[in-house]
């Protein structure tokens, strides 16, 4: 087995939040690609506003799949949380 671990922090708890919220969401999605994957994501203790996402495959070969799902990944949290910002500035 092998893993690949991706550590983000985040400008505040909220935006963490929401990406892991829309990791969580898009993961089902891709998983068909990677077989016998998985993902744990943790939330630093010390530091609400980073993560942690631990992804284990079966092969090595998996990794170049799974950086290109996360890429995928990133770039639609990172749209969530643009306009999550937008609608909180809006309403202020």
């Amino acid at each position: 087995m092998f893993k690949t671990t991706i550590i983000n922090t985040f400008s505040s708890e909220d935006d963490c939040e929401m990406f892991i919220m829309v990791l969580k969401q898009q993961w089902p999605k891709y998983k068909g690609s990677v077989p016998e994957s998985t993902l744990e994501i943790v939330k630093d203790t010390d530091m609400p506003n980073r993560m942690l996402a631990l992804w284990t495959f079966k092969q090595q070969s998996d990794q170049k799949i799974i950086s290109k799902i996360g890429e995928q990944i990133i770039a639609v949290s990172y749209t969530h949380l643009r306009a999550h910002e937008t609608l909180r500035y809006l309403v202020c």
